[in-house]
């Protein structure tokens, strides 16, 4: 006896994957008022030259990083480096568009079924986006750069926020309209509006949010580029000893800003002095050249720049020494700290008594040649001895005050005394190099601030025995500057461990302590290991 099934009469039902019409809703205004967003972010990029002062961007980025956490800030710095800048400015971008996304959202829920732009509800949205990020500019930023955010940069500022808030709000809305008119025509839509009616405004309206998104797309990733590509660094190529003095297109750049700004003060501009002093005034450049005096050749290094790293440059400055300048205003004898504000809002201070040291300088020329925009055009402060945080760029104020001010960086966790640690290291051979059994010649640099250098030792066994090495140029005869040392070496086929330290012209040796870049600087010996064959 045999059994059978019986035959089936058909393919089985597929249950609908038709997705719930709130939940579509939500995902149309996210998608909507993330491309408002996008807008609005392109339209701050697009109006901040023509405001002449911070944009939201900017001062969204300095707020956050005063927010961050100095262990999350030092992670990001050390892990990422000269890149931290980029991502920092694409995370921030993201939150921005995101944000935007969740008022589409909002939008969208509150316009739920609604096949056409309800302008009134958008307008709202406007006013929110409006005050909560012109209230935002004009407290952060008004209270961190008064100067730029004062008068009409301020109204400017202003109206940028108000501009960029209108275009989410019209992006976002038109966005959404057109994802809803995907939906079937409701039986009560008038009549006058046709099939071919409704298609060809839909398609209108389609390739103006693909225009919008790619135009806004461009102008968001060509700012995320120019970031990316600023100039930073320009040191002597790879695998070579850098000369005593660095040409000035090779001259490291490190700035705050996701912009450096663009003064325009002519040949007649002038920096003010005031705070605790006899003669509050301003000094003129023709009053500065009548102080200034020999030209003096002195290094500069980042704070963060890592041990053998690049942020570390030597040029012949051209200026007039602060000393000079302070007698003739007359500092008054309660004085503590002399407070230096740049052009784009940054200011830092140092002790009154390396303000009156006679090597800082106001300087307005390096190697015989006006200051460039990326080094502080026209004016700018030269203090050796003190990393590069200490020696502000754009500089427009000078004040004298009685207590210990605190700059942009030490807000952020960095230190404020700012003295350079002793370092050195090598520029020849490089880590993992593979060199001939034959005579060599190996060097680099090394540098103490103000202090000078006297010695540098190298050695060949990770540390055991150290060799003297020469000191083949030494370009600042008051100390101020690296030296550059070489020494002649024949390895036998090997593997060796290279070290390098340095002893200053106070005779205290580098300390072989290896400690990261923030708070105060990095130390440490630098290490490489090279082969012979």
């Amino acid at each position: 006896m045999s059994t059978s099934t019986a035959p089936t009469t058909g393919q089985p039902r597929r249950r609908s994957k038709a997705i719930d019409p709130a939940r579509r809703n939500r995902l149309r205004g996210l998608g909507a008022g993330m491309l408002g967003a996008l807008a609005m972010i392109a339209i701050f990029i697009l109006l901040r030259p023509w405001t002449g002062s911070v944009s939201v961007l900017d001062t969204l980025a300095d707020a956050t990083l005063l927010a961050m956490p100095i262990g999350l800030f030092s992670f990001f710095l050390e892990t990422f480096g000269s890149n931290a800048k980029t991502l920092f400015l694409i995370g921030l971008i993201l939150l921005l568009v995101l944000t935007g996304g969740g008022l589409g959202q909002a939008y969208a829920a509150q316009t739920a079924g609604a096949r056409r732009p309800i302008w009134s509800r958008a307008q709202a949205y406007v006013v929110g986006i409006a005050v909560i990020l012109g209230l935002f500019l004009l407290v952060v930023a008004g209270s961190q750069t008064p100067d730029v955010m004062r008068g009409m940069k301020a109204v400017k500022a202003l109206v940028v926020v108000a501009i960029g808030a209108e275009a989410w709000a019209i992006v976002t809305v038109l966005t959404l309209t057109t994802l809803r008119q995907r939906d079937p025509q409701p039986l009560t839509e008038p009549d006058s509006l046709t099939a071919d009616g409704i298609g060809r405004r839909r398609l209108v309206s389609i390739v103006g949010a693909a225009a919008v998104a790619l135009g806004a797309a461009t102008v968001v990733g060509r700012e995320i580029q120019r970031v990316a590509t600023r100039k930073t660094v320009g040191t002597a190529s790879q695998g070579e000893i850098p000369p005593p003095i660095t040409p000035v297109d090779e001259f490291y750049v490190i700035s705050k800003n996701f912009v450096d700004p663009s003064p325009e003060r002519g040949n007649d501009w002038e920096v003010e002095i005031d705070g605790l002093v006899e003669s509050p005034g301003s000094i003129s450049r023709a009053e500065l050249e009548e102080l200034a005096g020999p030209d003096f050749v002195a290094t500069l290094t980042c704070i963060s720049n890592p041990i053998a790293g690049e942020l570390i440059s030597t040029a012949r400055w051209t200026g007039a020494p602060l000393s000079s300048v302070l007698q003739r205003f007359g500092v008054r004898p309660n004085a503590v700290d002399l407070v230096a504000e740049g052009g784009d809002g940054y200011s830092d201070s140092f002790p009154i008594e390396k303000a009156l040291a006679p090597e800082t300088h106001i300087v307005w020329a390096m190697n015989d040649e006006p200051l460039p925009r990326l080094h502080g055009t026209p004016v700018r402060l030269i203090v050796p001895g003190l990393y590069g945080i200490k020696n502000v760029k754009w500089l427009t104020n000078l004040s004298v005050v009685a207590d210990d001010y605190q700059g942009f960086w030490q807000d952020r966790g960095w230190t404020d005394e700012g003295i350079v640690k002793t370092t050195s290291h090598f520029d020849v051979p490089e880590n993992r190099d593979v060199l001939a059994s034959e005579r060599q010649k190996i060097g680099g640099v090394a540098f103490a601030g103000d202090r000078g250098i006297s010695l540098v030792e190298v050695s060949f066994d990770g540390g055991e025995i150290w060799e003297e090495a020469t000191i083949a140029a030494n370009p600042s005869p008051a100390g101020l500057s690296w030296v550059i040392w070489t020494m002649l070496w024949a390895p036998k086929p090997g593997t060796y461990d290279l070290v390098v330290r340095a002893t200053d012209g106070e005779g205290n040796l580098q300390t072989a302590e290896t400690a990261p870049t923030l708070p105060d600087g990095a130390s440490g010996y630098h290490r490489i290991t090279v082969g012979v064959a």
